[in-house]
Parts: C-alpha cells; structure tokens; sequence
C-alpha cells in the first residue's frame, strides 16, 4: 500500500494546478499563496534551529497556540497549515512578531515533499491530531527529523477504516518518535497499531490563553440586550437559530442573535435565510451600528470568537447537529457561557461527557429542543463558574506536555 500511495501521488501531481485554479475560483484558495501548496515560496529560512508545526485549521491551530508560545521564545518557527481562515487567525495573534512563519501546508506529493523540505530543512516536526500524510513522514524518517504527533485522535469511524490497512498505519505510526493522545480512547487506538511511545496527558484543548491583542468591545449599543451566539454553525444550523430567534422574540424582545459561522464564505446563504424571515439584520465585525431593532448580526471575520463570548451566557455550537462531528466547546465553557449542542460530537466526545457531568453543556435536536431549553435558561438566570475548574486543568495538561516534549527539542 505505501508504495502505490507514493506512485499515486507521483502521477496525481501533474492535475495539481487544475485543481487548485477551481478553488481559487470557489474562493477556497488564495489567489496569490496558493503556489506555497506546490512547495513554492518567496520567504526566507533564517539560520539555526528550525520547529516545524503543521495543522490542518482553525481548532487545530488555536490548540497548539500555548505551545507554540512556549517555544517561539528561543526557537524560529515555522507553522502549516491548510484553510484560509487558519491563516487569518495566525496572522491576527502573530502579526509582525520575529522568528515565526506561516506557509500553507504542501501538498502530499513526492516532488513537492522534496521541495518543501530542501527549502525549509526542519530539525523537528510536531503534527496535530489526525494530520498523517505519508509522504512527508517517510521522508522525515528517511532524513532522520524527529516526528511528534500533538493530540493525536482517531474516532471510532476512523478506527475501523484504519484496521483495513493495518500493516501500512503502524508502517506510519512507527517513523513518530512520540504520540501524544488527547483520550484515552485514541490511545487505545493508537496502540492498537503502535507501542512506539504513545501517551496521554489530556486534551490540549483544554488549554486556554486569553488574547491579549484582542480589542475590548464596546458594549454601550448591547448593554440592555439578551444575546445569544449561535457559534461555528455549517449549513441548516443557521435556519434553525434563525428560527429560535423568532419563536423567544415575542417573550424577549431584546433578544440578540450573533451568528459566527464556521465559513465566513457561506455569509450569502445566511443572508438569503433571514430576509425570508423579515429579520432586521447587520453583517459586520463589531457591535457598532447595532439599533434596539436590530434582531440578527453576523460576524464576517475569523479569530473573534473571544471578543463575542463575554457578552453571552447562552451559546450553540455549531457542527453538531449535522453529521460533522462538532466543535470545540471549552473556550466557550471557560467564558462560563451555557452550551447547547447537537447529538453529532462525537470529535469531542470527552470533553462534552465532562462539561454534560458539570451541568454545563446540554443536547438539542430540534428547534424546539433548542427554544425551550433556551427559554428556561433565560428565565433562570443561573450564573456558573467553571472557568477555575479549566484553568487549573489546562495548566496541568500545559506543565505535563512540555516536560515531555522538552526531552525532544534542543536548546
């Protein structure tokens, strides 16, 4: 199997171009960047030690911020990965800083993993979560560049995909020097393919740092206002918080819906819903021109998450109601915010379990579900506090994974 992946790429190479000119055109791609794909790039690789990071987008990205952090204070770093907004989120937090790089990801393909390690020459790579390209870890292993997988995770559905090619998958696991599991359900299936060095020390999600370059919002256009942020919705999430917003709009008048959607590109379709409903309605990126009558606002930039929350105790997460697997609740939860959250979280499952336990989160599968369960809160009017709870257990997942990866990087 690995020697007809590498074959197959070889020849799939050649329809990259093509393929890449028809996202560009569904604004899936960057029209100027999109060459750092095919391993092409103007940037410069500073001399001396080099950490590559690779993840795929936003949440994988915002997880490994704190380490990043740690080690952006003595190492030059070089960070991949593979989504426009994930670039719009580096780019917001690491504007200007020194000794840290944004490329998008190369494409998996022999020639543009040469490329791309001739240019960069990285002393040693941390990849994130499910993040497993074969090519680039053959020849890591092949040049001898140590490989650490962040928050690994396997899903069930992936688990018995993966037993399929057996032999090839532990082939893989075997070139990572480390793996780090965010559950003790991954570690069971990592282990399954590898002994080599798989651990658990927590969810590297639970790890949060406030911005500090983020902007307190002005609130004096909000501040006789209920809100509630309907957070990473994807495709029919939207109409049925839509929907919400109309049934409480008769108890609650002052109620604010913020829609921050999962893909800014999608604005157009949201829009489309809410004039049917006769909603009054702003597209924007701040609280700014927002009237008693204004019903619905959508946010139209990435990476504003933190800046939103503080203004709602009542939050639905996204990608949870669709077969997608979900978001990630805990900057949420640390906001002390009560979730609301489909049946489909199964990418987060023990974090929903612990924040289901702490009477935090909550499961809707209907309009219905969700515009009762929101009525009662509103009418409760319960403050929470779980924030001290994630604190401490973040700063122990911090501690424990960088004594740990301490034991790999040079000084």
């Amino acid at each position: 199997m690995k020697v007809v992946y590498y074959f197959t790429t070889i020849v799939l190479h050649y329809l990259l171009r093509p393929y890449l000119y028809f996202r560009i055109i569904r604004k899936k791609e960057s029209p100027i960047r999109y060459r750092e794909k095919l391993g092409i790039t103007e940037k410069k690789r500073n001399d001396g030690y080099l950490i590559w990071f690779h993840c795929s987008s936003i949440g994988e990205l915002k997880s490994i911020f704190p380490i990043i952090d740690y080690y952006l204070k003595k190492n030059q770093i070089l960070v991949t990965t593979s989504t426009l907004g994930s670039n719009e989120v580096f780019q917001k937090k690491y504007f200007n800083i020194r000794n840290i790089t944004h490329q998008f990801a190369p494409i998996d393909s022999p020639q543009i993993v040469k490329k791309f390690f001739d240019k960069w020459k990285p002393n040693i790579i941390f990849f994130t979560e499910s993040e497993l390209w074969p090519n680039q870890i053959f020849y890591a292993k092949k040049k001898d560049i140590p490989i650490i997988l962040l928050n690994a995770r396997i899903s069930p559905k992936s688990f018995i995909k993966w037993k399929l090619l057996q032999t090839t998958m532990s082939q893989i696991l075997d070139c990572f020097k480390l793996i780090l599991c965010q559950s003790n359900e991954s570690k069971n299936y990592f282990t399954y393919f590898s002994n080599n060095n798989v651990e658990m020390f927590g969810n590297l999600k639970f790890i949060i740092e406030e911005s500090s370059n983020i902007k307190n919002e002005e609130d004096i256009n909000v501040q006789n206002r209920i809100i509630f942020i309907a957070l990473s919705t994807h495709n029919t999430e939207e109409e049925l918080c839509i929907k919400t917003h109309i049934s409480l709009k008769v108890k609650y008048p002052n109620l604010l819906t913020l829609i921050i959607p999962r893909h800014i590109n999608r604005i157009n379709e949201i829009e489309k819903i809410i004039q049917k409903s006769k909603l009054e309605f702003l597209v924007q990126d701040s609280f700014s021109n927002v009237k008693n009558s204004t019903d619905i606002l959508i946010i139209n930039s990435y990476g504003l998450t933190q800046k939103f929350l503080k203004f709602s105790k009542f939050v639905f997460i996204g990608g949870s109601l669709i077969n997608h697997g979900g978001q990630n609740p805990i900057e949420v939860a640390y906001n002390n915010s009560i979730i609301f959250h489909g049946p489909y979280i199964y990418n987060f499952m023990e974090i929903y379990n612990f924040l289901n336990k702490e009477k935090i989160a909550f499961e809707i599968r209907s309009e219905a579900d969700l515009t009762n369960q929101l009525r009662e809160k509103i009418h409760r009017n319960e403050n929470i506090n779980i924030k001290e709870k994630l604190v401490k257990m973040g700063r122990e997942i911090f501690a424990a994974t960088i004594a740990k990866l301490d034991q790999y990087i040079i000084h």
